[in-house]
């Protein structure tokens, strides 16, 4: 009984020293001071200086050593700058010590406005999800599909910045002012709005808010039917670049508004495929296809239903099911894609993905590129190029590409997780830490919001394995694959997990049971730093044959 409070209180100081960051500071500054006493000791003799000058650079960085844990302590780095820490807060009911609680529901996230992006002048804007008030939740991929469509369209406007979908549906169901979600998605306006559908007639209502004064710049309720949807999206679109003061080219102009396809229903059976495309599961890529299927059924020139088609197949193959006939119906529905719009960037990147998992590298390349000179808004451009220069081993390329697209998007964490694993590859240690803390910070807030995502849980894993937070990543390891043990995409990651852990023998159990369930992305495998403890086991490379 005794031991108790002693105990206790060693855990809230651990607790206390993670929270403030002095465990990562305590790391950064070992490998910053090893590295200047190697460099000093090396150079310093060559200067004909006193033998004492070594000595005493090794007592500077020591003595550094204990003023940078009392900063770290004192004072905290975030997105709005350097600030005092406010010490702890009031424990929760639930007691959870770690900022990352992915079992527990979100709260409401405290934020503070962040500064726009360096060098972006752009008036920016989030379309956060419409909300659905048809009193069916069958109806909930339609409000999420008006909503992404509308943002897709603001895209293509280079004068504007828009929150990607990843970042601003993150508060879909969230109980958040606009100057929350302005101050966390890094914007000036803020769209928002409802849905009612009943049959053949639908009824939506939007308003743009001017997130410094939080007040109304403009809003418009329509009430028509479902063949007028299309219209709807054209006028919601414009009417926000008037409220912006954006002034658009006649170019700019024709590419905000909706010509995919004049068919109400076939759009209905688009949108019911894009709501299939995030869980990142086989049975819900399978549905989406069927889905999209339906609405090419509809309307045969449909070229984003085929551009749908692609990315489902090519994301099958990636992470669930590497079989050559998915990579071969990638290629062809990208390419009637297409075919079928030549000027449409979502097709043009679809197009660079099929090529991509198929390993047709210059001709991913090539249609990477028009995609980006077609909308240099399209974050997906970007991303999906970053990894294909990634499984190149042309790690200098994808940083430049993972960069490219954190502009685009600077609150999604994916680009910047493999931008730390590109600089890893680089054997750019100081550049890596950077990002790696950074996307830490950015899965933080993205599981406050989304506590149910599993893959942003491996990746969070991951990356505090990267930053020496074992305990904490291996929590959310096992966290994960108490969630989806059978997932492909979940044991690769936990995999790679262990394999920064230096458990070779658990790293490669997941790894064989991937490829047993269908992961099958070997220039992935070849070229991921995560895994580099395993390149010369005899597991790994009979592993690596297999595949081939």
């Amino acid at each position: 009984m005794g031991e108790e409070p002693a105990q206790s209180s060693i855990s809230t100081l651990w607790s206390e020293l993670k929270r403030r960051r002095v465990v990562r500071v305590v790391a950064l500054y070992a490998i910053a001071g090893w590295f200047v006493i190697e460099v000093a000791s090396t150079v310093l003799p060559n200067l004909n200086l006193p033998d004492w000058t070594s000595t005493l650079v090794t007592v500077l960085v020591v003595l550094g050593f204990f003023i940078a844990v009392v900063l770290a302590w004192a004072f905290d780095i975030g997105p709005e700058g350097v600030h005092r820490d406010p010490g702890p807060a009031v424990p929760a009911s639930s007691g959870q010590p770690d900022s990352i609680a992915p079992s527990e529901p979100a709260d409401p996230p405290r934020v503070q406005r962040a500064p726009p992006a360096e060098a972006d002048d752009r008036k920016s804007i989030a379309v956060l999800p419409f909300v659905n008030m048809s009193g069916d939740v069958e109806n909930e991929y339609f409000s999420d599909g008006i909503s992404e469509e509308i943002l897709n369209l603001l895209v293509k406007l280079p004068e504007l910045r828009v929150a990607s979908r990843t970042s601003s549906f993150v508060f879909k169901g969230k109980e958040v002012s606009i100057p929350q979600v302005a101050g966390e998605l890094r914007v000036d306006a803020v769209l928002e709005g409802s849905i009612r559908r009943a049959g053949d007639r639908v009824r939506i209502t939007a308003q743009l808010i001017d997130a410094a004064s939080d007040s109304h710049l403009w809003s418009e309720t329509y009430d028509r039917e479902m063949k007028d949807v299309f219209a709807i999206q054209d006028d919601i679109a414009q009417s926000i670049t008037d409220a912006l003061q954006i002034t658009l080219s006649p170019k700019e102009r024709r590419a905000i508004q909706n010509v995919a396809t004049s068919d109400a229903r076939a759009y209905d059976f688009y949108l019911r495929g894009r709501s299939y495309m995030y869980t990142m599961t086989q049975r819900d890529y399978e549905h989406a296809i069927g889905m999209f299927n339906q609405a090419i059924v509809q309307d045969a020139k449909y070229a984003l239903a085929y551009a749908g088609i692609a990315d489902a197949y090519s994301h099958m193959f990636r992470y669930a099911d590497a079989s050559l006939e998915n990579a071969e119906k990638a290629r062809e529905a990208s390419e009637k894609a297409v075919a079928l719009d030549p000027d449409s960037a979502e097709a043009r990147a679809s197009r660079g993905l099929a090529m991509f998992i198929s390993e047709n590298y210059p001709e991913a390349e090539l249609e990477f590129g028009k995609a980006i000179e077609l909308n240099p808004n399209l974050f997906e451009a970007y991303y999906y190029a970053g990894l294909a220069y990634t499984s190149q081993g042309e790690f200098e390329k994808s940083v430049e590409m993972y960069l490219k697209a954190m502009e685009v998007s600077p609150t999604d964490y994916q680009p910047a997780v493999f931008l730390g694993q590109a600089y890893a590859s680089l054997n750019r240690k100081h550049d890596e830490m950077k990002a790696r803390l950074s996307s830490i910070e950015l899965i933080e807030r993205h599981l406050k919001m989304n506590p149910h995502d599993t893959r942003a849980l491996c990746m969070a894993a991951n990356q505090l394995s990267n930053v020496g937070e074992l305990d904490r990543g291996l929590k959310m390891a096992e966290e994960a694959l108490a969630r989806e043990e059978n997932e492909p995409l979940v044991l690769y990651n936990i995999a790679c997990f262990f394999a920064m852990s230096g458990d070779s023998d658990r790293s490669l159990d997941l790894l064989e049971r991937a490829v047993d369930s269908g992961w099958g992305d070997r220039a992935w495998l070849e070229t991921d730093s995560d895994l580099d403890l395993l390149r010369e086991d005899a597991r790994f490379k009979a592993l690596l044959e297999r595949i081939n």
